[in-house]
């Protein structure tokens, strides 16, 4: 955990190349990030902590986040921050009747 008085920073997805498509945030970073800013002390990532955390997430760029659970107590380990995708590659199916666009973020095949 950060040093007492220490500021943590929320990550920003501009702070990891391109290439990181995830990154973990720990459970101690997560509860760190959440009790600085809501004065709060929380001691597990319940609830309100994972809709505070996925709501700044959202706000600094990031294009998604999961919680993970730890073995074998199933607490809460952390966090996982998905980079938004650089490039779409979009294919277009066209039907009788219908158009259908397929997005892959991935660049690969679906």
């Amino acid at each position: 955990m950060a040093k007492v008085g220490a500021k943590l920073k929320f990550p920003k997805p501009k702070d990891y190349a391109a290439k990181n498509s995830t990154i973990m945030c720990p459970a101690e970073r997560v509860l760190g990030l959440y009790n600085q800013d809501s004065g709060d002390s929380a001691q597990r990532i319940a609830k309100k902590v994972r809709a505070w955390f996925a709501g700044e997430a959202a706000k600094r760029g990031w294009a998604g986040v999961h919680f993970l659970k730890q073995v074998p107590s199933t607490h809460g380990a952390g966090c996982v921050l998905w980079q938004p995708p650089t490039q779409i590659n979009i294919s277009i199916t066209v039907t009788k009747e219908i158009l259908v666009l397929h997005a892959q973020t991935d660049g690969g095949e679906e």
